[in-house]
């Protein structure tokens, strides 16, 4: 499903997709965004640069940090997505749960990464290869959590609210 996916199959079925769904799709596309661009980032060369990497990498960690900060916002606010899920799929709540938790999580590495890029930074404590590895792994969890959300969306979309003909 692409990350405009969840607009374009909620447009197919008779239901309009709420507000927040499609707020949702929205911040989902985002996040996806950003997360290319962390990578981009870090897959550029840094030897005989490394200050310049050292800033774009900051500067792509604090937008995915934003980014991030977004996506909790629409999910967990009062009315937000995971309100709107429990609403019409209760069964859902040990899947929200799980995501929920790994939301400070993901915000807590994304700040840990930045702050160990500006001090002390790269260097014979943080080589540039851990520092890229360090960095590869934030982004799979942030990967796994947008799957298991894209799941969530569909069971209680498609299986809860009706589903696609």
């Amino acid at each position: 499903m692409s990350d405009d996916g969840f607009e374009a199959e909620a447009a197919g079925r008779s239901q309009e997709p709420s507000p927040t769904l499609r707020e949702v799709g929205r911040r989902r596309a985002d996040l996806h965004h950003a997360l290319v661009e962390v990578e981009h980032a870090i897959s550029r060369a840094a030897a005989g640069k490394l200050p310049e990497w050292t800033r774009e990498v900051s500067l792509r960690l604090l937008q995915l940090r934003e980014t991030i900060d977004e996506h909790v916002e629409v999910t967990e606010r009062p009315d937000g997505l995971y309100d709107e899920i429990l609403l019409r799929a209760p069964r859902l709540d040990a899947q929200i749960t799980r995501l929920k938790q790994e939301h400070p999580v993901m915000r807590e590495r994304t700040e840990e990464l930045i702050a160990r890029l500006e001090k002390p930074g790269i260097g014979e404590e943080w080589p540039l290869d851990q520092a890229r590895d360090d960095i590869q792994r934030l982004l799979g969890m942030i990967v796994r959590h947008r799957q298991v959300g894209a799941d969530l969306i569909w069971e209680a979309y498609n299986l809860d609210i009706g589903g696609l003909e």
